[in-house]
């Protein structure tokens, strides 16, 4: 019996092919009716295996309901799945590095190189999921897929000069008194828009969930604290990251909050500090963005090293002369 019921009126699903075997649990709500379409879903899988001919439509579902659905980044994840809808529709995984290929031809000249390679990272873990969990391939498909070399990174900083002029080229008080708090916290669009009163104790800005998952503590320098008076800020993310570049083109929301990284190194903070502040989950990503201002301490470093060798030498040198 392939359908059955359980104590707690629970629906089982079972289908058996070979030496394979598929079990699944209805849902509590789910009928008799929705368990005979699980059935014949599954049955009309082991069909799709046996014959070759599984879907990358369907590899795609399958690994979104099974892997994705609980990650934090499923919103994301899911809509890079979807964007390759039309390529894949009806073509079948023994032809997902063919349907790679053609995505990357029809989508170098409206796309950047790392918006193509998610979208391909996706078909790439299908296939080699397929291949090695799922046995619906018989070769490694998904390490024919290749990626495109990835685009420069962009790392803006502003100077004070240049954040007076954005913050003058705001008409919007609110998202005005938002970018400046941006500039000197490092806080998030997201985290901006849900900003409440309530968060801010004194000179503290507590933040509860953070895209790290864990809780950061801000301080606010005190010639913004105006700034948070009147909170909400009453934005949403899109509004203040059109708000921006629409002040001064060329420049991002996010580069706000790399400004307040360089800001924190230029006044002597530690890298570890600036880490923690910013929320970064290892202090590898503050230094690979701002490496270059490490750089700077390093050469004033050595500088100082040379200096205090010229110091002992020139002392050296005098002990030897007296002598």
């Amino acid at each position: 019996m392939s359908v059955w019921k359980d104590g707690k009126g629970r629906y089982h699903v079972a289908v058996q092919r070979g030496g394979s075997r598929v079990h699944r649990i209805c849902q509590p709500a789910a009928t008799w009716r929705d368990a005979k379409r699980k059935e014949a879903e599954l049955i009309q899988r082991f069909n799709a295996v046996s014959s070759g001919k599984v879907l990358i439509a369907d590899a795609i579902q399958h690994w979104l309901k099974t892997e994705v659905a609980h990650q934090k980044a499923k919103s994301r994840t899911e809509g890079n799945a979807y964007a390759l809808a039309d390529y894949v529709k009806g073509r079948t995984l023994q032809e997902v590095v063919g349907v790679a290929e053609e995505y990357k031809r029809n989508s170098r000249n409206r796309l950047t190189n790392s918006t193509i390679n998610r979208r391909l990272a996706v078909l790439r873990r299908v296939a080699n999921l397929a291949y090695r969990r799922w046995g619906w391939l018989d070769s490694p498909l998904g390490q024919k897929i290749e990626t495109l070399p990835e685009n420069p990174s962009r790392d803006r900083f502003l100077t004070r000069a240049e954040l007076a002029a954005l913050l003058r080229g705001i008409q919007s008080r609110a998202i005005r008194r938002a970018v400046l708090v941006a500039s000197f916290t490092g806080l998030r669009r997201s985290e901006l828009a849900s900003l409440r009163p309530i968060q801010v104790q004194g000179d503290l800005i507590y933040l509860r969930v953070t895209k790290g998952g864990k809780p950061r503590t801000i301080p606010v320098v005190h010639h913004i604290a105006f700034a948070l008076r009147r909170l909400p800020f009453g934005c949403h993310p899109d509004t203040l990251s059109h708000a921006v570049p629409k002040a001064m083109p060329g420049v991002r929301f996010h580069d706000l909050r790399r400004t307040t990284g360089s800001l924190l190194l230029q006044a002597g903070v530690g890298i570890e500090m600036v880490s923690e502040i910013l929320g970064h989950a290892d202090t590898r990503i503050t230094k690979r963005i701002y490496a270059h201002f490490l750089v700077d301490d390093k050469r004033a470093a050595i500088a100082r090293l040379g200096k205090k060798s010229a110091q002992e030498l020139h002392t050296a040198g005098k002990a030897v002369a007296a002598k």
